[in-house]
């Protein structure tokens, strides 16, 4: 009670001292089963055949993208915070002891002379790190841009090769974990920027605009195309598609795919029917967002036999009151079609308006940001599904469809927030198309460790949770017996151990 203010309110008491035994300690312990999985699916052998960005000099390709991993997984946000991976003696340590275990002692001398003057760091300073992003710019393309208008630059080498180690890792996933369906969610997220090389979005401000190919049962980006703010979401969506269709591993027998209303063109529909243009899984079986445009809200309000529809949540029904119907519908564009052997068919879903309160209702002069349609006096909110599996249950083909909303979008946000695509570090649009490039390889890696090593009741868990419960652990990298060893707590030796023996009883990749 004796004591007065600015005692009882001081620091805390301990003492903070520099450690004089310049001790090889880690913040990132669990980073080691990591760096275990990322050699046994051959990744730095993958990065050896395909990447060729640095050069005979300096850093090897390899010593690169695996810094820019390393970067994504332990919570790095930008470029310069390489530094911070540097500085942890420990996790240095680690990295340089493996890094180059699988090469030939005359290779490795080899690597090591790369250097000129010698090597002092385990990572690439942050301007190296530029460097590697910048190589995958082609101002040329840049050239070609004509304003007010969405331009896709084409991708140089540099940056189609690092789509290539998704593709590899994708393969690794499938080989060791097959799975015969592959369900693609077609969406694109906006990334805003401040730069002003940045395009203004559809929403009023500058940013970049990816379209993202999610595998769904795999839970991994199949294909992911860079683009600038002003590209619209449904821009030549049917080549994105091609490509994602093309990325997919050995092993996938059936393909279906869920979009919304950017996928909502005819020549999608009709390339997703034609047999002929994917004949080794036949018909894409999909479901898309209509626009409800004025020929389909009057097929809407003609509808006579309307039933209900409640999402289903634990088996028990939840969520507001819907109802469905089905329509006779065929737009001009469709019944032009003459290899589509039978109309498309159509789902309109209505829920009711009375309870909601709207910006229309508020004020008359602000328009209703979604449809609606009045039906025997009752205002209801519209939307419509069209699709080519004329077979199914039409409630269930509806809960199909909107579960593309759940996990695909869900990615969208562990991009932006659990990885580094939410900030993207240049105003070259290459540069920053191999940032989201790297990110997504990472992202995938992420995920195959929770699928192929931690299991099931980790699939669900974001990043944060791992990074506090596995990467976050504290260790000591010592030499003992001619051996390098990380002593940690005995509270989770074990089960890094079990980690690592998990990794080891994969059948490794072939070189």
């Amino acid at each position: 009670m004796g004591e007065s203010k600015s005692q009882s309110r001081g620091l805390w008491p301990v003492k903070l001292e520099a450690d004089p035994t310049l001790s090889e300690v880690t913040a990132y312990g669990g980073a080691l089963p990591y760096l275990d999985l990322w050699r046994r699916l051959g990744m730095p052998w993958s990065i050896d055949q395909g990447v060729h960005v640095c050069g005979s000099q300096g850093w090897l390709d390899r010593q690169v993208v695996q810094s820019f991993v390393l970067l994504n997984l332990l919570g790095g946000t930008c470029v310069t915070d390489i530094e911070k991976l540097e500085s942890d003696a420990g996790l240095c340590a680690m990295v340089r002891r493996g890094e180059f275990a699988d090469m030939a002692p005359s290779l490795r001398r080899a690597t090591q002379r790369r250097f000129r003057s010698g090597r002092s760091r385990t990572f690439p300073a942050a301007t190296q790190m530029y460097t590697f992003l910048e190589s995958c710019h082609d101002e040329a393309q840049e050239q070609m841009r004509v304003a007010k208008t969405a331009f896709i630059p084409a991708s140089n080498d540099a940056l189609a090769s690092l789509d290539g180690l998704n593709t590899h890792l994708l393969e690794s996933v499938q080989r060791l974990r097959p799975c015969e369906e592959a369900t693609l969610d077609g969406d694109a997220t906006i990334v805003s920027s401040e730069t002003q090389t940045a395009l203004f979005c559809y929403k009023g401000y500058r940013g970049w605009q990816p379209y993202n190919v999610w595998w769904d049962e795999q839970r991994m980006v199949l294909r992911s195309e860079f683009r600038d703010g002003n590209v619209p979401a449904g821009f030549e969506v049917t080549r994105v598609m091609k490509e994602a269709v093309a990325c997919l591993p050995p092993g996938v027998k059936r393909v279906y795919t869920r979009q919304d209303t950017a996928a909502y063109q005819t020549d999608f529909l009709a390339w997703c029917e034609r047999e002929r243009e994917h004949p080794e899984y036949g018909r894409i079986l999909f479901t898309v967002s209509a626009d409800v445009t004025a020929s389909l809200r009057s097929a809407v309000l003609a509808a006579q036999t309307w039933k209900p529809l409640r999402a289903k949540r634990n088996g028990r029904a939840s969520g507001p009151e819907r109802e469905w119907a089905e329509l006779v519908f065929v737009p001009e564009a469709q019944a032009l079609l003459s290899d589509i052997r039978e109309p498309f068919r159509y789902i309109a879903i209505r829920e009711r308006m009375d309870d909601q309160l709207t910006l229309g209702e508020v004020d008359n002069q602000l328009p209703l940001p979604f449809p609606v349609a009045t039906m025997n006096n009752v205002r209801y909110k519209v939307h419509a599904i069209v699709t080519n599996r004329r077979e199914d249950d039409a409630e269930e083909l509806i809960r199909w469809h909107n579960g593309r909303c759940g996990r695909s979008e869900e990615a969208h946000a562990v991009m932006k927030y659990d990885f580094t695509g939410g900030r993207l570090p240049s105003a070259k649009f290459g540069a920053n198309a191999a940032w989201w490039a790297l990110m997504i390889l990472s992202m995938n890696f992420a995920m195959a460790f929770k699928r192929l090593i931690l299991g099931d009741p980790w699939v669900g868990k974001r990043m944060k949770a791992l990074r506090f419960e596995l990467i976050t652990t504290p260790g000591r990298i010592v030499q003992h017996a001619r051996q390098y060893c990380m002593r940690v707590s005995w509270r989770v030796q074990e089960w890094l151990a079990q980690l690592r023996a998990a990794v080891a009883t994969l059948s490794p990749q072939s070189a």
